[in-house]
């Protein structure tokens, strides 16, 4: 009896097994159509094709009729060649399917990296649903889920340079170059790097070793502004970040750059963490070091000021909610009991769900009381050259799924509009 128990034991899910099965679970059976809840996800499809066949990425606009030729960037180049990859061979099903494993994933890894650093098994799944459940509120199959894991990787190297030394920074220069090809988000990397060297520099008494690897940290910073440039626009990938973000004005526009709306459902766990951590070091015996408090408080700072940030300020405060959690009076801090680090269930459940999605039996797909695809049979009727005019949010969808394929009015690509063209 004891050997069968200890064989279940040894074979039944850890802590971090049941946070990338519940995150699996609430993506795909609780909101799969979500992730293709975004409209420009088709154009990305439909640019993916594009550079496909052509060999070549997009200096111009190609997709609209009011805009075709201006100068435009894509800055997501590469997530968009996967997509069509993807989408060619599999479908829409098997690309969320990856999507939903990628973010289980992501925030498994949270949990165990957590349990690493000494944090208990409790408090680490706990911060994992709390991080994961912030940043629901982007879970889009958008190109911006891969800056999610680049910012997790980012602050992870960040972190182990500053405990252990070594040159773990000298990964963030790669994180920033791989992802310049897949979204503008890789701007986050060197802005990790800095607040990691402020942080470590202001972490403890100043001597030889920590000038050292405030030092490291310096040049790991400016490798990381080189990296950026390592992708098919150059400088011009910098001109088109800094364009959108400070002298467009479409921001303003966006929903996702406004401010954490407090009050709403997508903000509810915000508000609780933000409020837990106001309230959580009067009662835990533990308080947060200033390294971890230099990026919870950037991040903070960039997450009530555009909603858009709050996964990646939930990603730098877990070490710090951690903490705050494992000093409580009333936590249990006991291991779950599990024997070995490693574990069969996230391969073996990837693998399944993997061979399910490319059998064409996965779930998700767009949802068709919001996406007017009846609609594509009779625009395809009409001639190319007929002008359309339509919602914004369907432009993407007319230039991935009409046959043959045709300019739309507009999309959601503000930064090629400009402000007075959206406004109008």
């Amino acid at each position: 009896m004891s050997q069968l128990f200890g064989k279940f034991q040894r074979y039944a899910p850890g802590f971090e097994d049941v946070v990338f099965i519940v995150v699996l679970e609430l993506i795909l059976i609780g909101n799969s159509r979500a992730l293709l809840a975004d409209p420009g996800t088709p154009w990305h499809l439909r640019l993916g094709r594009d550079i496909l066949a052509s060999g070549t990425v997009p200096r111009v606009d190609t997709l609209t009729y009011t805009h075709r030729g201006q100068h435009w960037v894509d800055q997501s180049w590469a997530f968009d060649v996967l997509l069509a990859t993807l989408v060619n061979r599999w479908g829409w099903p098997t690309a969320v399917m990856i999507a939903a494993i990628a973010l289980a994933w992501l925030y498994m890894c949270v949990a165990r990296g957590l349990a690493r650093d000494g944090f208990s098994h409790i408090s680490s799944a706990v911060t994992a649903f709390l991080v994961a459940t912030i940043s629901g509120v982007h879970f889009l199959l958008r190109p911006h889920l891969f800056t999610f894991w680049f910012v997790y990787l980012a602050l992870r190297a960040c972190q182990r340079q500053h405990e252990r030394g070594g040159w773990w920074v000298a990964l963030a220069p790669l994180y920033t170059a791989i992802l310049a090809n897949l979204h503008g988000g890789f701007v986050a990397v060197p802005l990790i790097v800095a607040t990691a060297g402020f942080g470590h520099a202001i972490a403890g008494a100043w001597d030889r070793g920590r000038l050292l690897r405030v030092c490291q940290f310096a040049l790991a910073f400016v490798a990381c502004l080189g990296a950026g440039l390592l992708n098919p626009y150059g400088m011009g990938l910098y001109r088109h970040v800094i364009t959108l973000l400070v002298s467009s004005g479409v921001t303003s526009l966006i929903v996702e750059y406004q401010p954490a709306p407090f009050g709403k459902p997508e903000a509810e766990v915000l508000e609780w963490v933000l409020l837990g951590l106001v309230a959580l070091p009067v009662i835990s015996s533990r308080r947060v070091d200033r390294y971890h408090l230099a990026h919870v408080l950037v991040w903070l700072h960039l997450a009530l000021t555009s909603i858009r940030n709050a996964p990646f300020f939930a990603l730098a405060a877990a070490p710090a909610l951690a903490t705050l959690f494992d000093g409580l009076p009333i936590l249990y801090r006991g291991s779950w009991p599990r024997g070995p680090r490693w574990s069969m269930w996230p391969a073996a459940l990837t693998a399944i769900l993997l061979a399910i999605a490319m059998a064409g039996f996965a779930p998700g797909g767009f949802d068709l009381k919001r996406w007017p695809f009846a609609a594509i049979p009779a625009v395809d009727a009409q001639p190319l050259t007929a002008r359309m005019f339509h919602e914004q949010d369907w432009g993407g969808l007319i230039a991935a799924e009409c046959s043959p394929q045709r300019p739309s009015y507009l999309d959601d690509r503000f930064e090629l509009y400009g402000k007075t063209a959206i406004v109008e």
